[in-house]
Order: C-alpha cells, then structure tokens, then sequence
C-alpha cells in the first residue's frame, strides 16, 4: 500500500520575480486529511522549513461570485494567529485553480477572523488582502526604552538612533534613524530574544535604490518563532501602516509604497482605510514549485 500523499505549491510572495520575496508553501488538505492535528501540520511544516506553510480547508461558499475556505498557518515551530505572505501565496495558489479562475474574490476564516483577498483589477496579476490594523500603543517607561535601544545597538553590532518604539499585539516597531544602513546592515537577531515580543519590526525613512517610490523600509525579526529574520511579513504592515500614515501625515486611503529590505527583499502597496480599522495591502505572487509530500 503506498503511503498517503499531500500536493503542495511553493510561492514567493510579494514579489513578481522567482527567488525573491517570502517563501511558503501551501497545502490544500483533502477531504481524507481535512481531521490532520495540530502536532501533524506543525511536523509537515517543520519539513518545508519555510517561515510560514499554509494549510487550506475548502468550506461551503455564500455566493457564486466568492470561495471560502479555513485557514491556518505554521512557522517550523509554531502555530501563529496570522500571516500576510503566506495568505497572499494561498491566494495565488487558489486563484491559479479551474475553481478559483472562474471567481474574483476569496474569504478565509482565521484565528484573526474572516480574511479577504481579491483580483486587483487592470490586468496587473496583483492580489489584495484586507488585514485588521493593529492599534499602536507607545512605551511608557524609560526603562523600557532604554532597554529597546541597547537591544536594537547589540543586533546591530554598534549604537542605533532610536526614533520611536510602539507596540501592537506580538509585534514591537522601532523607528530607526535614517543615517542607519538598515537595507545594508548585518543584524544579529539573537538580542531580539531580550524582548518580550514574538517579532521586532525595524523600520526607516531612508530611501532604497531597489525601490525609489518607497515611503519606508523595514525588516522583521522573529527567533521567538524561529525565524532569524522573516523576507517579506504581510503582518507587519498592519502595524506599519497607521504608524507611517501618522508619521509621515499620509491621508487615510492613498496608496503607500513599501519595501521589505530583507536579503530577498518585497513590495508591497498599503492603504490604510483609518475609519473601518483596516489594511488594504497589494502585492504580486509567483509559483517556483509544485510537487508531493509522502505522509
């Protein structure tokens, strides 16, 4: 009898180019698997050794015109509550489908709630996800502050302007000064564990040849979850997004540029709806992969 078998996709994510982006791989569980436990999809993950695979459960649709399915992703070592670049790759991957070519707009149902992803219209091959904006809360203790800025110095090898520190849920945002190397800068992201944050989001104005348009840059770290340093974090710029828009006074509902400025580097288009609490990101998907996994 031959062993059970899973199909999975390889997609970088936020990126339009093959090697570049975020890396995840997707899984559309069959019937026969859709009862797989926690333990099993944390192992399968921990296969792919990717940041993030997404397991996707097809459910019964409320209209011709959208798919639903349930979503849930896994780092090598965890579980987490939401991910940007792996529900973009699900997206690409269910839109790549006979199913999924006939219908502009899917939801997933999270442990971040209902998400949704759409077809940008214009031929552009982009897809839209409308994420929860976090809400941004500042750190009252100079302690604290102090202890963020000695932190960010050590991954850095050498002190670090800190220009301001918010905190949103499993995320902690420090605004760098612009004079920082950020996109060139060798960080060790051991310090990061010091903070009770799952990730620390590093971010600054200063301007990125790979991306003139940018309004800003960052990068993310995440050895609490097992990733060093994460590509491309859809995530972030929920967080990223109202603290830019207020910083740099962006009206609510024009689009932001972004640039992740990993080693794999993304883009991403950010709007910030500030009335509805949400964040529109657009951005691109490209399959490098197909194949089977042997259970």
């Amino acid at each position: 009898m031959s062993n059970p078998t899973l199909l999975y996709t390889i997609v970088d994510a936020f990126t339009s180019t093959p090697f570049s982006g975020n890396p995840a791989s997707v899984i559309i569980l069959p019937p026969a698997h859709h009862t797989l436990s926690s333990e099993s999809l944390l192992q399968i993950a921990a296969e792919f050794n990717l940041s993030e695979t997404a397991f996707l459960i097809p459910q019964p649709s409320t209209s011709p015109e959208t798919l639903r399915y349930g979503l849930r992703w896994f780092t090598p070592t965890v579980e987490i509550p939401l991910c940007g670049h792996a529900t973009l790759a699900s997206a690409r991957v269910i839109f790549s489908t006979p199913e999924g070519q006939q219908v502009d707009r899917l939801e997933f149902e999270t442990l971040s709630g209902t998400l949704v992803a759409k077809k940008v219209p214009g031929g552009s091959g982009k897809i839209e996800l409308d994420f929860p904006a976090s809400t941004l809360e500042e750190l009252a203790s100079a302690d604290e502050l102090a202890q963020v800025s000695e932190v960010v110095s050590a991954a850095a090898g050498g002190g670090v302007g800190v220009r301001g520190v918010r905190k949103a849920g499993f995320f902690m945002l420090v605004e760098v000064d612009p004079s920082f190397d950020l996109e060139g800068a060798v960080m060790d992201a051991n310090p990061f564990t010091k903070l009770p944050f799952d990730a620390i989001i590093i971010t600054s104005s200063r301007p990125t040849s790979f991306r003139p348009g940018a309004r800003f840059i960052s990068r993310v770290f995440a050895p609490r979850s097992g990733v060093a340093e994460d590509p491309v974090t859809g995530s972030a710029h929920c967080v990223l997004t109202p603290y830019w828009s207020q910083t740099l006074n962006i009206p609510p509902g024009v689009v932001i540029e972004a640039r992740q400025a990993s080693k794999r580097g993304g883009d991403l288009d950010l709007i910030w709806e500030k009335e509805s609490g949400r964040v529109r990101m657009q951005g691109s998907a490209v399959v490098t992969m197909r194949g089977e996994l042997y259970l």
